[in-house]
Parts: structure tokens; C-alpha cells; sequence
């Protein structure tokens, strides 16, 4: 049995609802040349990001390949907050790779979001596009 009714195809092409993957989503802020990926699910909510950015795209490819090709060594760390909230992260190598976006209120909830993120991360696609986002109060950058 599936942990999620979208890896097992539920409603196909006979039920008539088309699955849709998890996406890795690649962006840069417009105020910031540093490149990011995020996991996206299929309902559109963001599952993890990276911890940190990189200078390229390719180099965010490149993180998101690795982040795949090692899912079963990657290391789960989780933490309570000040405001009593668990947050996750996992680590390669001792590295921080990859971090839970919001937190939770429940070690439980906690523990669920990081194996989704692991599930989702085996299947979810790549999208080709760079997306620039701008931040929220930040000005646009001159051009």
C-alpha cells in the first residue's frame, strides 16, 4: 500500500483526474543572483527547500540530482523551536541538504512532513524553467 493516494494512480486516465508529480522548482529572488530549488507537491504547496543558495542553476541542478540519487543516506535531523514548533532538516554527509518549509506542532506532524518529502523527492520532476520571484517589501532591482 502507498503512503499517498497519488503514488498509487489513483483516478487515472479511468477515473478521470490527471496525477500530477511533485516538481523541483528552481528560482532566484530579484533582488539576489543565488539560485534555490524547492519541493513543490502536487496539490501546489512547498514541501522543503534548499537550506542555503547556490551560484548557478546548474549547480542547483546538480544539488537536486544528489539530493535524489542519495535519498537513503540522507540523515533526519529534528528540532523544537523557542516557540515550541518542530521544524526538520536533512542532512548528507553531516551537510545540511534540504529543510522543511513551516513548521509543525507535533513531532509526529513533524516526522510525516520529512518522510513526504522523501517520497516525493524519488518521483518529483525537474521543471527546465528559472523562475524569479520578487521578495515581498523588497524593491525591484535596476535593470
Amino acid at each position: 500500500m502507498h503512503w499517498f493516494p497519488w503514488a498509487a494512480g489513483i483516478g487515472g486516465r479511468d477515473g478521470g483526474v490527471r496525477v500530477v508529480p511533485a516538481t523541483f522548482q528552481l528560482y532566484q529572488f530579484s533582488d539576489d543572483d543565488l539560485v534555490w530549488w524547492r519541493l513543490v507537491s502536487p496539490n501546489g504547496r512547498g514541501v522543503a527547500r534548499m537550506p542555503h543558495g547556490v551560484d548557478t542553476f546548474d549547480e542547483a541542478r546538480e544539488a537536486v540530482d544528489t539530493i535524489v540519487a542519495r535519498v537513503g543516506d540522507l540523515t533526519t535531523v529534528l528540532r523544537l523551536t523557542d516557540a515550541y514548533r518542530w521544524q526538520w532538516q536533512v542532512q548528507l554527509d553531516g551537510v545540511p541538504v534540504a529543510q522543511g518549509i513551516g513548521d509543525q506542532d507535533r513531532r509526529v506532524r513533524c516526522e510525516y512532513a520529512c518522510r513526504t518529502f522523501s517520497t516525493l523527492a524519488l518521483t518529483a520532476a525537474i521543471d527546465p524553467a528559472l523562475v524569479t520571484f520578487r521578495r515581498v517589501g523588497a524593491p525591484s532591482r535596476p535593470r
